[in-house]
C-alpha cells in the first residue's frame, strides 16, 4: 500500500510546479503539502493548515487567521495561549465528524480521553492541488475507521475538497465540499455533535464580549441553539481588530437551512442530524446510508472585518 508520506511527497512535487503560476491579478495562494500538514499561505503569510497527525484521531484546520494575521480559532490543546480555556480537548480548530455513527465516535475522540467508542479519521490521499492568484485548493481522501469494539474497519470514505480564497485584501474564505460514502451500512444518530465544528478563540466567548448573529437576526446564543438558519456569524474584537467568522450552509444541502449548535464559549456547529435532540417532540433526525450511498454537503467559512454584509456574501456563495 502506498504510504501517506509517499503521497505527500508526490503532492509536494506537484505544488512546486504550480508555484510558478502568475501572481499578477490577485493575492497569491500557496499550498504547501508536507507530512502530517498541508499549509495554506496567502501572499507569504499563513492563513490556515490542515493538521493530519494520526495521533489526533481527526483532521482539523489549525490555526485559522484573519487577513491581518490574527488567530480566530482557539489554540488549546495544540498551541495554548495565556488565559485560554482548557475544556473539551477534542474541539480542535475546524473539523468534520460525528459523535454517534453505528457504534463509533468520530467527534469526542481525542487521545486524551478514555473512550472505547473512539474512532479515527485517517488521511489517505492528497490530490488536485491548485494554487495561484486569488485562489488555491486541494482534495483529500480519508478513512473513518471504527473502534475495535465496532469492527475496526473503515466504515466511511470521506472525500473533501477545500478551496481557499482571498476575495479582498481584508476577507478570506474556506469552501468545504464534502462527500461521505458508506462502505457498510451506517447510521448517523440524531445528535448535535456533527457535522462541521468550529471552536473559536477566547475573544469570541460571550463572557469576553463575543456576539452572535444569524440570518434571521437572532443574537442570543440560547435562541440560536437548535434554530435553523442559512448562516451564523460570530463577532469579536481580536487584538484590537473587530472581526467576524461566518459559517454558511449551502442551499443544496439536505435539510437546508441546517440547525445550529452554539454555546456561549465560542462554539459553532452545523448539525444537520439534530432534530429530536433539540426538541423531544420533533421527528427523528437520524440518517442511514446503505453501502455505496453518499452524503454530499457544502459549507463556506468567511473570515471578515466588522460591518461586512454577510447576507450579501451568502447570496454570492449560494449562487456558485
Amino acid at each position: 500500500m502506498t504510504s501517506w508520506k509517499t503521497l505527500a511527497a508526490v503532492a509536494a512535487a506537484t505544488v512546486g510546479v504550480l508555484g510558478l503560476s502568475d501572481r499578477v491579478g490577485g493575492r497569491h495562494v500557496r499550498i504547501d503539502v508536507a507530512k502530517d500538514r498541508i499549509a495554506v499561505e496567502i501572499d507569504g503569510k499563513l492563513f490556515t493548515a490542515l493538521q493530519a497527525d494520526a495521533k489526533a484521531r481527526k483532521l482539523y484546520l489549525h490555526p485559522v487567521m484573519t487577513a491581518s494575521g490574527k488567530r480566530v480559532t482557539r489554540g488549546f490543546p495544540m498551541d495554548p495561549a495565556p488565559g485560554e480555556s482548557t475544556d473539551h480537548e477534542h474541539q480542535r480548530g475546524v473539523w468534520i465528524g460525528a459523535e454517534h455513527v453505528t457504534g463509533g465516535d468520530f467527534w469526542e475522540n481525542d487521545p486524551a480521553y478514555d473512550n472505547p467508542r473512539a474512532g479515527t479519521v485517517t488521511l489517505t490521499l492528497v490530490s488536485d492541488v491548485r494554487q495561484g492568484a486569488g485562489e488555491g485548493a486541494f482534495t483529500i481522501a480519508a478513512d473513518w475507521i471504527a473502534p475495535a469494539s465496532a469492527g475496526g474497519k473503515a466504515v466511511i470514505t470521506e472525500t473533501r475538497t477545500m478551496t481557499f480564497r482571498a476575495p479582498t485584501a481584508e476577507t478570506r474564505t474556506i469552501d468545504i465540499d464534502l462527500r461521505l460514502r458508506a462502505n457498510t451500512q451506517v447510521t448517523f444518530d440524531d445528535h448535535h455533535d456533527a457535522l462541521l465544528g468550529l471552536r473559536l478563540g477566547t475573544p469570541f466567548e460571550i463572557a469576553k464580549g463575543g456576539r452572535l448573529l444569524n440570518a434571521e437576526g437572532l443574537k442570543e446564543w440560547e435562541k440560536l441553539r437548535g434554530a435553523r438558519s442559512a448562516w451564523v456569524d460570530s463577532l469579536a474584537t481580536v487584538d484590537g481588530e473587530a472581526v467576524g467568522v461566518a459559517v454558511m450552509d449551502a442551499p443544496t444541502n439536505f435539510r437546508f437551512p441546517t440547525p445550529w449548535h452554539v454555546r456561549e464559549y465560542a462554539l459553532v456547529f452545523a448539525s444537520p442530524f439534530a432534530s429530536r435532540d433539540y426538541s423531544p417532540s420533533a421527528p427523528d433526525g437520524s440518517v442511514t446510508l446503505k453501502p455505496g450511498e453518499e452524503l454530499k454537503l457544502r459549507y463556506r467559512i468567511l473570515i471578515h472585518p466588522a460591518g461586512t454584509d454577510v447576507a450579501a456574501a451568502f447570496k454570492e456563495f449560494a449562487g456558485r
